[in-house]
């Protein structure tokens, strides 16, 4: 039986132009898709990369100009320590008490699991990042702490601009006693240095870390990290070898005299994406002063940040009336 005109299907013809038609329709689709997540993936890399960047130079800048700050006070080589400043677990070699040493700034140029071992007790020298750079920052809070104010188990520098002394806030016999107006400022020594991984050894994120005191009874070292996605660190200091409160040279690799003597640093990080971007490959070196880091051929973004911070120099105030 003939079937009328109008009841008849699609010829096979009409339906593999239909199918073809519709495939590349479909594919186009796809395509817009993988090349939005693609681009979305990219720029959401990026856009972190450029804001721990920024954050990370900005930390760092506010903690080196700060270093040696000990509120109003200047003379900080005559300070004394209270009996009750007793730290059993500290970040030095073991057998100086590194938090009480009041040096502004302690520096390792292009560490090793054996300097960092041998130099930062506290610090996990396994899994440090080798070939970058660790910079212990010892100063006060900014603002001063009440009497009434202080915290158990916190160190405190109490001062009347004319002598100094470092003691345990709750502790017996503190506030220790002083005449003239005193106040308190809370001590805050830190050490930053680059971690080979961020929450667990698994996940291969390099990190910025601290290791500072907390308020535990004695006061104890403990590490926490604060960005991820660091690959290296790199200081150099800018010395003044003629008191005239200029950087004549910068250096990487500062003898103690020349740190000493420092009144300037440019400070160098190497930031990369926390995931590989989708066929990207990085084959560009990096110059971070004087060190050159190797293509890594891989498909992380990366981005170096630099900038160059005044330090606040009790070597060269000291000298301001002679």
């Amino acid at each position: 039986m003939t079937l009328p005109i109008q009841q008849r299907g699609f010829s096979i013809l009409e339906l593999l132009i239909a199918l073809g038609l519709g495939l590349m329709l479909i594919s186009g689709v796809v395509i817009v898709f993988v090349q939005n997540h693609r681009s979305a993936v990219q720029d959401e890399e990026i856009a972190r990369v450029l804001e721990n960047g920024r954050y990370l130079v900005r930390i760092l800048s506010r903690e080196m100009a700060m270093s040696g700050y000990w509120g109003k006070f200047l003379d900080v080589g005559i300070t004394t320590n209270h009996a009750s400043v007793v730290i059993d677990q500290d970040c030095g070699d073991g057998i100086n008490p590194w938090a009480m040493e009041l040096d502004a700034i302690q520096f390792l140029n292009n560490v090793t699991t054996v300097t960092t071992a041998a130099t930062f007790e506290c610090l996990p020298s396994a899994n440090i990042v080798v070939g970058s750079d660790i910079i212990a920052i010892k100063r006060v809070a900014d603002s001063e702490t009440a009497d009434a104010s202080l915290q158990t188990n916190q160190i405190y520098m109490r001062t009347n601009a004319v002598a100094a002394t470092m003691f345990l806030g709750g502790a017996v016999g503190t506030p220790p006693a002083m005449t003239g107006t005193v106040v308190n400022w809370s001590y805050r020594p830190q050490v930053y240095f680059l971690r080979n991984y961020s929450f667990n050894p698994a996940d291969g994120i390099p990190s910025l870390c601290r290791g500072f005191l907390d308020n535990s009874s004695p006061p104890d070292m403990i590490t926490e990290c604060l960005i991820e996605g660091v690959e290296n660190l790199q200081i150099e200091f800018g010395v003044d070898d003629d008191d005239d409160f200029i950087a004549d040279y910068y250096t990487g690799s500062p003898t103690p005299a020349e740190l000493f003597d420092s009144v300037s640093c440019r400070i160098h990080v190497l930031l990369r994406s926390l995931k590989p971007i989708p066929n990207y490959i990085n084959d560009k070196t990096y110059k971070m002063g004087s060190v050159n880091i190797a293509a890594a051929n891989d498909g992380f973004f990366r981005r170096v940040f630099s900038t160059t911070v005044l330090l606040r120099n009790p070597a060269n105030l000291a000298r301001l009336g002679s």
